[in-house]
């Protein structure tokens, strides 16, 4: 039970099956009770998605393979100090943690990557963010405060470069508009005509959101 400043009453369910409930600060607490038992079958149902969805998660193992901007690598270990790309072939070092290392290696390529895209969509859209974060967060691709602040997830690598695309206009479109209302939409597609086609295939890869940082 999560209570703050806010109007209504909402549940949240989290990727690990956990409920939160989020609810003004004087709301009494058997009306949010009644609330939650209103939507008990929801919850079941939505409980149940996200199990569904851990169990088909990919998994991340050497000897497989890693998406990465739209192609796919294969993982191996090697003689090598850092991970490094060869060849189509992520090669990790023999010691120490896989997931780590390749954690680390997308990081640094989001980091050669993201910003350009940022400053290519920033200068046609002529809206460029206060501050650039690209950081590991679990549940979101990237977001944007109303201080102009924009954070991109290092996990966007995993993706087609039109779904980077796609985050990246979407976010500097809440500089526009901090809200998802029909002039947000029809301001991001002003730029991207095909901008919800690519929102339903973004959701395909949400599990990848934490496919080196475990579940």
């Amino acid at each position: 039970m999560v209570r703050s400043d806010r109007r209504t009453i909402s549940i949240v369910i989290g990727r690990d099956g956990s409920i939160t409930v989020r609810a003004p600060l004087q709301t009494p607490e058997a009306e949010i009770n009644r609330f939650v038992e209103a939507k008990g079958e929801w919850i079941r149902q939505a409980v149940e998605k996200q199990r569904q969805r851990r169990e088909a998660a990919p998994a991340f193992a050497v000897g497989g393979s890693m998406p990465y901007l739209g192609k796919s690598l294969l993982v191996a270990t090697g003689r090598v100090r850092t991970a490094v790309e060869k060849d189509g072939t992520l090669v990790l070092p023999e010691s120490g943690d896989p997931r780590e290392h390749a954690l680390r290696w997308l990081a640094k390529q989001a980091e050669a990557y993201l910003p350009g895209r940022v400053g290519y969509w920033s200068g046609i859209m002529q809206l460029a963010p206060a501050k650039l974060t690209l950081a590991n967060p679990k549940t979101r691709w990237g977001s944007m405060k109303s201080d102009g602040s924009m954070r991109l997830n290092v996990a966007l690598m995993h993706c087609d470069p039109s779904l980077i695309d796609y985050v990246i206009v979407h976010e500097l479109a809440h500089m526009r508009h901090m809200d998802h209302s029909p002039a947000f939409h029809a301001f991001t597609q002003r730029y991207l005509p095909d901008a919800m086609a690519r929102r339903a295939v973004l959701r395909q890869f949400g599990a990848y959101l934490t496919l080196l940082r475990g579940n």
